[in-house]
């Protein structure tokens, strides 16, 4: 069993939704490098930090900027420009190898920084998909990111399992109570 919630269809809502809510409570589900690696291990990302306590303080500042920005009512520049000084943190060059299935990508500048580099090129590729799409959960206490990857574009709840049955139980003890 996985101790970290993958439900966001993208790595950006991934990251976002290691910070959940429960009882109330905001948890913190990347307390340390051992929990980033644990982490980095179950995403698409290629490969894991080097430094995982190294790394874990960027995440957490990148996390928590990439959050901010999706999470606004509307576009703003200045959440933007505060990814953008996260990210600036982390310097890396366009890089070609045609040898890859993918032959254009980003590389860190220093080779210590690669995980960071590739976690931010993945993570930003969110703000590349309709904003529309991007939501969080409708459950009044759930604060989960997703991107709505549904046919027909109405997804509502982080997961039908649990905020969504809530919702639906709280709904039909309402209509029970009329």
């Amino acid at each position: 069993m996985d101790e970290f919630i993958r439900i966001g269809n993208h790595p950006a809502a991934d990251l976002c939704n290691t910070t959940p809510v429960l009882d109330g409570t905001p948890v913190e589900l990347l307390p340390d490098g051992a929990a980033l690696a644990r982490w980095a291990a179950g995403t698409s990302i290629a490969a894991p930090p080097d430094d995982p306590e190294g790394a874990l303080d960027f995440v957490h500042r990148l996390r928590a900027a990439v959050r901010a920005a999706l999470t606004a009512p509307a576009p703003d520049p200045g959440l933007d420009a505060a990814v953008n000084r996260v990210l600036a943190e982390r310097p890396a060059v366009v890089h070609l190898d045609t040898t890859a299935a993918d032959p254009v990508g980003l590389a860190a500048v220093d080779p210590a920084d690669r995980f960071c580099v590739e976690l931010a090129a993945a993570v930003v590729d969110i703000f590349r998909h309709d904003r529309r799409l991007v939501r969080t959960c409708a459950g009044p206490a759930c604060v989960l990111v997703f991107v709505d990857a549904s046919r027909s574009g109405r997804r509502r709840w982080c997961d039908m399992a649990t905020c969504g049955n809530r919702a639906k139980a709280a709904a039909h003890y309402a209509r029970g109570r009329a």
